[in-house]
């Protein structure tokens, strides 16, 4: 029954991603005078036109419509990220003379924030990343290089290791979330060019992971300050769920990639999402304390795709269990996230009762459900009911 219920949800999701969700991001979302996805959509699913839009929007569209070319889920794919990899380096990348990507672009093209941003050069590397592997054109990872070598020479930090959060400087606290996802971007580029550097730079945020960002008993802090040391106050005792599992996906993405054993950091994280992570209904909760109390029980769109990511990895690790709660978390992230929003969008948060929380339906978030919707599509075409996937 579970190798049933895993597949008729891989299913469930798949045709929703190529029906209704890759034709309205495409449609509504994208604006092909610029070039330009959309930031955001009405829950109408029409266009909202005001205000700049992000780099991270871009560069997270062009990961996810080089997804669907890839898997061939969407016919005119190819030609959207072809025209939205040239508009985001021709709008993003240095427009200012200055080094690496600006935050975001009005409309007209001008600069809305010449911030350089850690998180969003995260994402601009798997951007990069996944044009190539779309499209073959293997000259663009001379951009990725660039922009490592920005990040390397403008944004390290020393002392501490790792990363600053933007430039200028802000005095806000450092978080892992940058780097997290720049530990995906580099993963990413060792898969798109087989490359060792990209593994190891990836390997040397594992180790950022390890001696910074976890700690006992499978706590993976949120807030720092400038010596990556957890941050003063509540800030310091911020844990999110929705992450946990996002690490415990990438944790044993590294270890098939490196050999090298992620086990006691996956069980203490994957433990601690499920004894703490989960509201009644089964839906994750933004926010806990690191007792478990949950903070902030509101629930977006994105820690559900990531748990649901979270249980797909442990099902092809063999975790028992796991498989059942794959279906299960991907059953409530259809019935309360994107059924309930208009055909292709999704509600972006909901509160306490389950009720829409947010006014819009923000583009970034595609990269997270379309993510999870291809793990889950392709474990589950490999998932066989036997001894080692028992639940």
């Amino acid at each position: 029954m579970t190798e049933i219920a895993l597949k008729e949800s891989a299913a469930l999701l798949r045709n929703w991603t190529i029906r209704e969700a890759l034709p309205l991001w495409a449609t509504a979302g994208f604006d092909s005078a610029t070039g330009r996805f959309r930031e955001t959509l009405t829950l109408k699913g029409e266009p909202m036109l005001e205000g700049p839009t992000r780099l991270i929007t871009q560069a997270r569209q062009v990961f996810s419509y080089a997804l669907a070319a890839r898997r061939g889920w969407y016919p005119g794919a190819n030609t959207v990220v072809e025209s939205a990899y040239d508009a985001m380096v021709r709008d993003y990348h240095e427009p200012d003379g200055g080094g690496g990507w600006v935050y975001s672009v009005h409309g007209d093209g001008r600069i809305g924030d010449a911030r350089r941003d850690l998180y969003s050069h995260a994402f601009a590397l798997l951007a990069i990343s996944s044009y190539i592997r779309a499209t073959g054109r293997r000259e663009a990872l001379a951009l990725a290089d660039q922009t490592l070598a920005y990040i390397d020479r403008d944004m390290h930090a020393p002392r501490s290791g790792g990363y600053l959060e933007g430039l200028p400087l802000t005095g806000a606290p450092r978080r892992q979330n940058p780097h997290m996802h720049l530990f995906e971007a580099l993963l990413s580029l060792w898969m798109t060019t087989r490359e060792h550097r990209y593994l190891a730079r990836a390997g040397e945020i594992f180790g950022l992971f390890t001696s910074r960002f976890f700690r006992a008993p499978g706590i993976l802090g949120e807030y720092f300050d400038e010596a990556l040391q957890p941050a003063a106050g509540e800030k310091g005792t911020i844990i999110e769920p929705g992450h946990h599992s996002e690490w415990v996906w990438l944790l044993r993405w590294f270890e098939r990639e490196t050999g090298r054993s992620v086990q006691p950091y996956v069980d203490a994280l994957y433990a601690h999402a499920a004894r703490h992570g989960y509201d009644e209904a089964g839906l994750m909760v933004d926010e806990v304390q690191i007792d478990g109390m949950h903070r902030l029980p509101t629930h977006r769109t994105w820690p559900m795709t990531e748990a649901l990511k979270a249980n797909v990895a442990e099902v092809a690790a063999g975790r028992p269990g796991a498989a059942a709660k794959a279906a299960e978390v991907a059953t409530l992230l259809h019935r309360h996230f994107l059924t309930a929003a208009h055909p292709g969008g999704w509600m972006d948060r909901l509160d306490i009762k389950n009720a829409a929380a947010a006014p819009n339906m923000p583009a970034s978030t595609f990269y997270h459900v379309l993510c999870a919707i291809d793990e889950l599509d392709r474990v589950a075409e490999e998932y066989k009911t036997d001894a080692k996937h028992s639940v």
